[in-house]
């Protein structure tokens, strides 16, 4: 037994020193070759993800800065004033954004930029970020399972009608109503990116008739079971005049601006329900609040807005039919920890120079 000890002993020791020689040996071959700039929220700098994963997970290619003002920036530029340099927006405020992209010393250094959410009209909407000729990576997919989850949810939310049996609940009366069934109900999702085909899966799951409207619909994958067709912009009006519901999931553009207008209300429906988890600028809310006081529709299940906050004196605040989420549907528990999973793939495939999974089309604003 004694022998056995001393001999595993040795093992041991000699394990040890393997371990240490090869982290040495990685630590040497790995030195920081670009200097990641985090432009962050103040409100952020003792999250979770911020203080315990970012430096702990990111490649060891990257020299991690956070900044959550002018003053951090300076001091970034003074400290690291040579070498490569690539930015990551972790929900930073306009002003912030802007100060590090337009210092002209940073900008020319900068050679990738991610964007931690999924929607990057934000970052579009800022000329030296928009212009630049970096590559820009998103959050796309991050948050997807969330609102498809949610969109379902808008559905059965008007179906099974849970604000009439709410407000009698409230009242304490026993009421007896009928409800409805999504199953076999007609669903239109316009925008069949990411987050729409995770609507359409969970849809086709509960049994309902999935079809999709998108800019492009040769993109769509030929192997997509989810939905039974999908158009392109030119039939929208058309095909959502067929719909039980119709689901928004489009980026903010010039081209998706207002694109739910009057015209497209008008054909939907009175029993229809319109749903909104893309972007608030997609939807002619002025048009929409009519359709939904004269009762050309029969409700709406809004996420997002086109102006956030949303004034407290907007009309949808007390409209019966209308049913509000203050974008966060897709707002868990754990958010941003999904969004630095999807930060750190792309920063291991910009170490490794590997293509990169989300590269934003500037031009098109997605």
């Amino acid at each position: 037994r004694s022998a056995v000890r001393a001999a595993t002993r040795a093992i041991e020791r000699a394990m040890t020193t393997q371990s240490a020689t090869t982290t040495t040996a990685r630590s040497a071959t790995t030195t920081a070759t670009t200097t990641l700039c985090v432009v962050t929220h103040e409100k952020l700098l003792n999250s979770r993800p911020l203080t315990e994963r970012l430096r702990a997970e990111t490649p060891r290619a990257f020299d991690v800065v956070v900044v959550s003002n002018e003053e951090e920036i300076d001091k970034m530029r003074r400290e690291r004033a040579d070498g490569d340099l690539a930015m990551l927006w972790w929900f930073a405020t306009k002003e912030v954004t802007t100060a590090f992209a337009s210092r002209r010393d940073v900008a020319e250094r900068v050679k990738w930029m991610h964007s931690g959410s999924a929607g990057v009209d934000h970052l579009m909407a800022i000329p030296s970020v928009r212009e630049h000729a970096s590559t820009l990576t998103n959050g796309r997919g991050a948050f997807s399972a969330s609102l498809g989850e949610w969109g379902v949810f808008a559905c059965m939310h008007f179906a099974k009608r849970v604000d009439a049996m709410r407000a009698a609940q409230r009242r304490k009366e026993w009421i007896r109503m009928t409800v409805g069934l999504i199953e076999g109900k007609k669903l239109v999702i316009v925008g069949y990116g990411d987050i729409g085909q995770h609507v359409a899966r969970r849809a086709k799951a509960m049994g309902m008739k999935v079809c999709a409207v998108r800019r492009t619909p040769e993109k769509t994958d030929p192997n997509d079971d989810y939905v039974e067709n999908v158009v392109g912009f030119h039939a929208l009006k058309e095909t959502c005049a067929k719909a039980d519901y119709v689901l928004v999931a489009l980026p903010s553009t010039e081209e998706t601006d207002k694109m739910i207008n009057a015209d497209v209300l008008s054909a939907m429906k009175d029993t229809a329900v319109l749903i909104n988890v893309g972007r608030g600028s997609t939807v002619d809310e002025d048009a929409l609040v009519d359709a939904l006081r004269n009762k050309k529709i029969a409700g709406a299940a809004l996420d997002v807005f086109a102006v956030e906050p949303l004034p407290s004196d907007h009309p949808f605040y007390t409209m019966e039919n209308v049913l509000m989420s203050f974008h966060c549907a897709d707002l868990t528990s754990d958010y941003h920890d999904l969004a630095l999973d999807c930060f750190i793939k792309h920063a291991e495939q910009y170490a490794t120079n590997a293509p990169f999974t989300n590269v934003v089309d500037k031009r098109l604003g997605y």
